[in-house]
C-alpha cells in the first residue's frame, strides 16, 4: 500500500530528493492514519526504490520475507 502510494507520484517523472522525501512522508502519514506503523527500515527501502537502487519486485520480496519471519 505504501509503495503504491509513493510510486504513483514518480511514474516516468524526474524529481528532486526533497520531493521524494515529501512524497514518502505524505504516504507514510496517510498509511499511519489508517492504523499501520511504518518502520525506519521500511522508509529506507521505499527511498531505495524511488532512487532506482531497488526494484519493485525486490521490495516486495523483502517485505514478504519480513512478514513471514514475524
Amino acid at each position: 500500500e505504501l509503495y503504491v502510494r509513493v510510486r504513483k507520484k514518480f511514474f516516468m517523472k524526474q524529481v528532486s530528493l526533497r520531493e521524494k522525501k515529501m512524497a514518502l512522508n505524505n504516504a507514510v502519514a496517510s498509511v499511519e492514519m489508517e492504523g499501520y506503523k511504518i518502520s525506519d527500515n521500511e522508509k529506507e527501502l521505499c527511498m531505495k526504490v524511488l532512487d532506482g537502487k531497488l526494484t519493485k519486485d525486490e521490495f516486495i520480496k523483502i517485505m514478504f520475507e519480513k512478514v513471514q519471519n514475524n
